[in-house]
């Protein structure tokens, strides 16, 4: 049977519990990803499936899981062409020699942030904020081609970062922020751009970005760069501990 549930060994070593994910669409074999979940010893199972469908969640809800729904996360995107965006001389890719600063700032901007981790009881906050850091830092490797970060300043100093992935013709922004110091200055606005404006000129085809569906305000920021939502996705923790905790009456 094809693997449709898989570890999260990062997620694992973070916790210090038996971590793993599935990704379901609407027309997913959702009978195999059901039997592989009953079938599954992970403590904790991150669920994503295409947002408002909750026939999966329902099925596992009646087969005794414990589920919660931890957040909505939204896809914006556009469509990239020569002469797109606009380069800044404020922006440049980073090197090793910045992952102090982006660590702070990863550290400064997300503290507090509300993710599908927050709405877990039984996760420590502090890890998962460290996780911000973690993945802040998760693409500093120039050895990878299909993976970058630039970095935006104010005058000599860092103001904040992007992380981007390369998937064939797309780019991802996997993780960006601003350091709450250097807000409404304009700096996020001028590194969007910048990569719109990089990526177009090596002839990608799209630029894609997500959030939680209540993080309003860097949405308006894509809105106004000529992004545009095109999918959804509900995410959803079983947490068996949970389960275990609450006792025979949540079977």
């Amino acid at each position: 049977m094809e693997p449709l549930l898989q570890p999260a060994p990062l997620d694992s070593a973070r916790f210090g519990i038996q971590v793993a994910r599935a990704r379901h669409a609407a027309d997913g074999d959702a009978d195999a990803l059901i039997q592989q979940i009953r079938q599954s010893s992970a403590d904790l199972i991150i669920l994503r499936t295409d947002a408002g469908d909750s026939r999966l969640v329902t099925a596992l809800q009646q087969q005794g899981e414990f589920v919660i729904h931890a957040d909505t996360l939204v896809y914006h995107g556009m469509s990239l062409h020569e002469g797109a965006g606009c380069a800044s001389p404020d922006v440049r890719c980073a090197t090793a020699t910045d992952s102090a600063v982006i660590a702070a700032i990863a550290a400064a901007s997300f503290q507090g942030y509300r993710s599908h981790y927050s709405a877990n009881p039984l996760l420590s906050q502090d890890l998962v904020h460290k996780g911000y850091i973690e993945w802040s830092q998760s693409r500093l490797d120039e050895s990878n081609d299909l993976s970058s970060t630039w970095v935006v300043c104010d005058g000599e100093r860092v103001a904040g970062f992007a992380t981007c992935d390369q998937l064939g013709s797309t780019v991802d922004i996997v993780l960006n922020a601003v350091d709450p110091t250097f807000e409404r200055r304009g700096h996020y606005g001028r590194l969007l751009n910048h990569l719109i404006h990089h990526y177009s000129a090596r002839s990608f085809d799209r630029l894609i970005v997500s959030t939680q569906i209540w993080n309003y305000g860097v949405q308006r920021q894509w809105a106004k760069a000529g992004l545009r939502l095109h999918a959804a996705m509900d995410t959803y923790h079983l947490d068996r501990r949970l389960k275990r905790q609450a006792g025979p009456a949540a079977s």
